[in-house]
């Protein structure tokens, strides 16, 4: 699997650093990235009502690491699926690590933690080994027990990368 590409944020959101992995993933030059504003790759333009109600929610509930699965837009309007971990650092500023991933881009972006994810596999699980293996759902539970094991896997890898960056 692909590293994790890595863009430094600051607390305004305007961008600060990328890693060579995350300009290649942009289709950009770090002097391009560096004049852009916030939200340039955002597949969809973002309301800034909802982005300023999510933010405040985020940092009321601690800004705690989030992920979640979105879709971005290329300079060269390539749309692209990624999975992504968001960090507060200590001195305000954000990583985000992003990577690509499988799924319709027109799928609309999910955002969870870490946390959520694994209570998500644990019932999953549980509820598996509540029906018989031959049962109808047996198939599409299983199908998602092992989609929430590797979202939660691959999450924590991201995390566990940005915390040796």
């Amino acid at each position: 699997m692909d590293a994790a590409a890595s863009i430094l944020l600051n607390a305004d959101g305007t961008y600060a650093d990328a890693s060579p992995a995350a300009l290649e993933l942009l289709g950009v030059t770090l002097a391009d990235l560096l004049s852009s504003q916030p939200g340039r790759f955002a597949a969809e333009p973002a309301d800034s009502a909802e982005q300023s109600a999510f933010r405040s929610q985020w940092e009321r509930a601690g800004s705690n690491d989030i992920a979640g699965v979105g879709t971005i837009r290329r300079t060269d309007g390539q749309l692209v699926r990624i999975t992504f971990l968001v960090k507060r650092l200590p001195d305000g500023r954000f990583r985000s690590l992003i990577r690509r991933a499988d799924g319709p881009t027109g799928a609309p972006v999910r955002i969870f933690t870490l946390g959520e994810v694994l209570e998500q596999w644990r019932s999953a699980e549980r509820r598996l080994a509540a029906i018989a293996q031959d049962a109808p759902d047996w198939a599409m539970v299983a199908d998602e027990v092992a989609a929430l094991r590797e979202q939660y896997h691959g999450l924590y890898r991201t995390r566990r990368e940005e915390s040796r960056a």
